[in-house]
């Protein structure tokens, strides 16, 4: 592995003072003259697009991860730019990379994070190959351009185009790229903020993924999305206790029999609706670029949310992700009963996956789920709880990112999101960092579902105002 490194960091080296010169290749601007309207240069974007792609190339898929590979090039890719940067191993073949731009120092650093590793990719399934990072059309095709070594680039490539401009910011720019996030984080963000965590101790903002800019089949943007909140994660076992017998004579009380009518009541009945404040600014802002009904019900959300007929909640269904942002959910996942079709088993074991909006307790919840069961035979207990606190919706960062949303017009809203998924935010929201998931490119639905998907590839266009908005967040920052 050695060797392949070697020459992947070589070849980058090379290339990052260096203009590309097939440019046709590229979504290139018209001039390198200023312009208003790009905070990067074509070179700097250049530069940017043969580092994606270099990057795409080197396999970190999770498992088995092998992240150090990743780790080591975007520590060469730092230092050769003059950036002081460490790497710290976390396990065997997987690291993590912190690097630091100095700013003046009048503020607190912000934190640029990433993570290296990315899913698996069945190369039989594409139409081109997942790790070969070719350029067809326009778009940057490869595993990990979307999820989320794209979105590594891009805050690197914004980092260096600060640096090169020779003026000084207010905060310290901290960039960290992690492995393992994408099976829970245990040898990445989780290890970072249990062993380095006082290489961020000066750290007030973070911003990662978690939410991107929603745009339409056309690629024009409805709306910029900010992940402020993520849902918390709470598993709960339920188990049903009884007496065995033979299949010939049933027991209408046996475990299965109460089992099956209790996940009935809770697949039935999920919790009723409950609209934050920030979910309301949210759905108002969106309703003009959604159409009927979905338009109608989100302008008028309050009341829409405050006593759905099953008809409304059908019509809310149709976009789950928003529709998660209105209510805890549940989701049943496991079931384990019996061994022997003529038996009737002694019990029957079920598991959930419960996620909750902000301000929710597990201790609450659960008696939620009691009262909906309505059964006392059965008992229910909390497998795991992973708290997910929220980042105010007010703050610098925020208005750092509508900054640069009114610099290009502000014709998409800039408006805050509760995700039901969780990002490696949630270690550095523990340490008291204010974090942001907010990925600076236009994702339309076709795109969104390569991620973990097949085909995965980002249009150069998008990547390329991707930077030129971190630049200018950076900079409003």
């Amino acid at each position: 592995m050695s060797a392949i490194l070697n020459r992947v960091i070589l070849a980058s080296t090379l290339s990052l003072f260096t203009l590309v010169t097939s440019s046709s290749e590229f979504v290139r601007a018209q001039s390198n003259e200023p312009n208003p309207k790009t905070a990067i240069s074509d070179s700097e974007y250049d530069q940017a697009v043969k580092l994606l792609s270099n990057y795409i190339k080197i396999d970190t898929t999770n498992p088995p991860g092998n992240e150090k590979l990743g780790a080591l090039y975007l520590q060469s890719v730092l230092k050769v730019n003059g950036i002081e940067a460490q790497v710290f191993d976390s396990a065997k073949d997987r690291a993590i990379v912190v690097g630091r731009l100095k700013g003046t120092g009048k503020k607190k650093a912000v934190i640029l994070l990433s993570h290296i590793d990315v899913v698996p990719a069945q190369a039989s399934d594409w139409k081109y190959p997942p790790f070969a990072a070719e350029i067809h059309d326009g778009e940057l095709w490869g595993r990990g351009t979307l999820d989320m070594k794209g979105m590594g680039i891009m805050e690197l490539a914004a980092m260096l185009a600060i640096k090169r401009s020779g003026h000084l910011l207010d905060r310290d720019i901290i960039f960290i790229a992690t492995p393992d996030e994408e099976v829970g984080g245990t040898y990445g963000a989780d290890w970072f903020a249990k062993n380095k965590k006082e290489l961020v101790s000066d750290a007030e903002y973070l911003l990662n993924e978690g939410y991107s800019i929603e745009a339409q089949s056309s690629g024009k943007a409805k709306y910029w999305g900010v992940d402020y909140a993520e849902k918390s994660v709470l598993w709960l076992s339920l188990t049903a206790d009884g007496l065995a017998g033979h299949a010939s004579m049933p027991m209408s009380d046996s475990a299965n029999n109460r089992m099956i009518k209790a996940l009935a009541r809770i697949a039935d009945n999920p919790p009723k609706m409950k609209l934050l404040p920030a979910a309301k600014q949210f759905f108002q802002s969106i309703a003009q670029t959604e159409a009927s009904p979905l338009k109608e019900l989100y302008n008028d959300i309050e009341k829409t949310a405050e006593n759905p007929s099953k008809e409304t909640e059908a019509k809310l269904a149709v976009d789950k992700l928003k529709y998660s942002m209105l209510r805890n959910t549940v989701s049943i996942t496991v079931l384990k009963a019996g061994y022997k079709t003529n038996v009737i088993p002694a019990q029957s074991y079920a598991e959930l996956d419960c996620r909750l909006l902000p301000g929710v307790t597990p201790e609450e919840f659960v008696a939620e789920v009691k009262q909906t069961i309505n059964d006392p035979s059965i008992a229910v207990k909390i497998i795991e709880w992973e708290k997910g606190d929220p980042s105010p919706y007010d703050s610098d960062m925020f208005r750092a990112i509508r900054e640069a949303n009114a610099a290009e017009g502000a014709t998409a809203p800039v408006v805050p999101v509760v995700v039901p998924w969780f990002t490696d935010s949630h270690w550095f929201r523990e340490l008291g960092i204010q974090s942001y998931g907010f990925e600076p490119i236009e994702v339309d639905a076709e795109h969104l579902a390569t991620m973990h998907g097949k085909d995965e590839r980002i249009p150069l266009a998008a990547f390329r105002r991707g930077i030129d908005r971190l630049v200018r967040i950076l900079r409003a920052l």
